[in-house]
């Protein structure tokens, strides 16, 4: 369904993409893992042009696009099939909750109100907050305000959802309600690419592990097997650490 090729992204000098490659299939659960600083989130953001990448293409369904000469309306045409989740909740303050999740649907989609409206309470019900429709930003805890992200999110039923971190920014508290509804979507056969740290998500949902370190993949398995028979070194020790970080 998805597919990006040798895409590069560099700021100044400092090469943050080096030319990698993945394949997204339609009801995929993907987790790209690895240290902070390995690119994982700038490539989130040039798949859906919140950064332009410097070369390297998308093929999304039929259609290939070149990352570095991509036009305006093809990236309107392409942010339309994706959502995205990022780490902080960026919703409008001056909107309730389910007015930040109708916003882009009634603006950038131009869907009648009603529609809206009716879309947007079925995506709070969905994400356990539907007793929680007129509550604005600040009346919300963190994990029902990254809810609230999710729910804007897959309101308009895109192709897939990108998660940057979203449990990062969280008490922990909070970050089981995230994980919650999550798994809830992954279940359903919703596509889902997710930047994280929670290995145990990774493990136990995703059915794909994408590791990376200095702008490269590392490794890329099975769930399964990435971290039953995790084939490089460096992703043995990534492994143990990240499980003994959070058994501390």
């Amino acid at each position: 369904m998805l597919e990006v090729r040798g895409i590069r992204k560099s700021f100044g000098e400092n090469v943050i993409l080096d030319g990698l490659g993945f394949r997204v299939n339609k009801g995929d659960v993907v987790t790209i893992i690895g240290p902070s600083g390995s690119g994982k989130t700038t490539l989130l953001r040039c798949i859906d042009f919140l950064e332009r990448a410097d070369g390297g293409t998308l093929t999304f369904g039929d259609e290939t696009f070149d990352f570095a000469r991509v036009s305006k309306k093809q990236i309107l045409g392409i942010r339309r099939r994706i959502g995205f989740v990022f780490q902080s909740h960026h919703l409008f303050n001056n909107k309730t909750a389910l007015g930040n999740v109708m916003e882009g649907l009634t603006s950038a989609r131009k869907i009648p109100r009603a529609e809206a409206e009716k879309t947007g309470r079925e995506a709070l019900d969905k994400v356990g907050l539907s007793d929680r429709y007129h509550y604005y930003p600040n009346q919300l805890s963190g994990g029902q305000q990254q809810r609230v992200g999710i729910a804007r999110a897959m309101a308009p039923k895109p192709d897939v959802i990108l998660f940057d971190e979203p449990t990062s920014a969280l008490d922990p508290e909070l970050i089981g309600e995230v994980l919650a509804v999550m798994k809830i979507l992954a279940a359903e056969g919703v596509t889902m690419v997710v930047v994280t740290h929670e290995m145990s998500f990774a493990r136990d949902v995703a059915n794909r592990i994408i590791f990376m370190e200095k702008g490269i993949i590392v490794e890329e398995n099975s769930s399964r097997d990435f971290f039953s028979h995790p084939r490089e070194e460096r992703t043995r020790r990534f492994i143990s650490r990240a499980f003994s970080a959070a058994r501390q």
